[in-house]
């Protein structure tokens, strides 16, 4: 055969080629050997060279070995991808769903956001917590902004809960704006049942204002009302001390609304909140509740009463005022009314002094209610007499109450010092003074009622006949 570069086969070495092939090999110990010899040899080398490949993985056994590794491998990191990147995707795709609820309309989104939120929507917060809450819907809210109200309130976990389940019910258009008594123990979908049933009425607070309360006992009721309610479930939660600040420095706009009200300046609303029984809401404000109370005035005022001049309501409301803390029948309100309308008139009663307890009482309360906190007035005795040994005229009071002592001062006191009643008001718009008479006493005799008197001979002589003097 023809060989290329050379002209030996290369199947036959001879001489010192065979020894430095087999050096090159590895073998120091070479010897010549015969053909079995050598044939042996050959064949011995090709069994260890079969076997080192075969541990070498030339064979399948070791693309098997590789195979299996491979699937192992392939099935952890599957697994951790499952147990970890998909409650992440899903978390993702019910925020998604949370911010576009058109996504729900998608099947599987649906069902991955009810799987996840399961626990929110079927679980309570408290199942032992009864006590409702109430939850009041305005006009035109969104489910949303509902589920944040009672997240706030802590009725419900998770917003997206509410939202999801108002949606996939179909009861987004259902919720009926008004006040809804709700609980911690209920699940999403009792809630929704409650929310898109009709409103329930507002709990009431009775408050009673009797006739002849001036502005700090009507203040201080309402403070035992909250302290001690009638029923636990209606506590009146108005800022008491918020409505005081607006009867006694009343804004502007508030007094605009009524036209016929006419205030000195610096005046406040004494003498207009007119005594009744009312029914409030918990939750009534303050500007509410005196707008309730002026309006009743409007009401119960008698015919012609809010025709007057502004000026003259004021002081018609400041004489029966006088009338209601002196008088205990209707009969004697007209009477007495015409005494203080007589000591008015210079050419009847020149010194123009109405000699009125009442207001001397009024100012010394004052004192005592300004250095004392609302809270205290609960436990305050209004209306105690005056204690003095000398004679009233000379009580003395600061300068802004100065003029309340009317054995002192002429005229009318600075403002109302009650809340009159409807008679009373009648009384001082038309009073009785055809008898001119000028004094009036209580008959101390369990009938309520006062004696007059034209003179000071007269009074003097009732004075003795009703047990005042010997």
């Amino acid at each position: 055969m023809t060989l290329r570069g050379g002209g030996h086969n290369r199947g036959s070495l001879r001489g010192d080629q065979a020894r430095r092939h087999v050096v090159d090999q590895g073998w120091d110990d070479y010897r010549p050997q015969d053909e079995a010899e050598l044939e042996e040899e050959r064949a011995r080398r090709r069994d260890v060279d079969r076997s080192y490949r075969r541990g070498r993985g030339s064979g399948p056994r070791p693309v098997l070995q590789f195979a299996i590794l491979a699937v192992v491998v392939g099935g952890l990191v599957t697994a951790t991808l499952w147990y970890v990147a998909r409650p992440l995707a899903v978390r993702g795709i019910v925020d998604w769903a949370a911010e576009n609820p058109t996504a729900l309309s998608l099947p599987f989104v649906s069902d991955l956001v009810r799987a996840e939120l399961h626990g929110s929507i079927t679980e309570p917060v408290d199942p032992n917590d009864r006590r409702t809450i109430p939850i009041t819907i305005n006009e035109g809210a969104t489910p949303r902004d509902i589920a944040q109200q009672l997240v706030a309130a802590g009725i419900i976990k998770d917003e997206r809960a509410f939202v999801f389940e108002s949606i996939d019910k179909g009861l987004t258009e259902q919720f009926q704006a008004g006040r809804h008594l709700v609980s911690k123990s209920q699940t999403i979908d009792e809630i929704l049942t409650s929310l898109t049933a009709k409103p329930v009425a507002s709990p009431l607070v009775k408050l009673t204002f009797r006739e002849g309360l001036r502005v700090e006992q009507m203040v201080a009721l309402m403070e035992l009302k909250e302290a001690q309610p009638d029923d636990p479930n209606t506590v009146l939660k108005m800022n008491v001390g918020q409505f005081y600040e607006l009867v006694m420095h009343p804004p502007a706009d508030l007094v605009a609304g009524y036209p016929w009200l006419k205030l000195p300046a610096g005046g406040s609303l004494e003498g207009f909140l007119f005594p009744a029984t009312y029914q409030v809401a918990t939750d009534i404000t303050p500007v509410q509740l005196i707008q309730m109370l002026l309006d009743a005035f409007v009401s119960h005022a008698p015919d012609g009463f809010l025709d007057l001049p502004p000026d003259v309501i004021y002081q018609k409301v400041q004489l029966a005022s006088l009338v209601e803390t002196e008088a205990k029948v209707d009969s004697d309100r007209a009477l007495i009314a015409g005494v203080y309308t007589n000591r008015l008139d210079p050419k009847k009663w020149p010194t123009g002094l109405l000699d009125a307890d009442p207001t001397l009482n009024y100012a010394n309360d004052s004192v005592w209610l300004r250095s004392h906190d609302i809270a205290t007035w609960v436990n305050y005795s209004f209306w105690d007499p005056i204690s003095t040994t000398g004679p009233l005229s000379q009580v003395v009071f600061p300068d802004d109450l100065a003029a309340f002592n009317t054995y002192h001062h002429a005229g009318l006191p600075p403002n109302p010092i009650c809340s009159p009643g409807a008679a009373s008001l009648g009384a001082a718009m038309a009073p009785d003074t055809a008898d001119g008479y000028l004094y009036f006493l209580a008959k101390n005799d369990g009938s309520g009622t006062h004696a007059f008197a034209k003179t000071a001979a007269e009074q003097q002589a009732n004075l003795k006949k009703y047990g005042y003097i010997k």
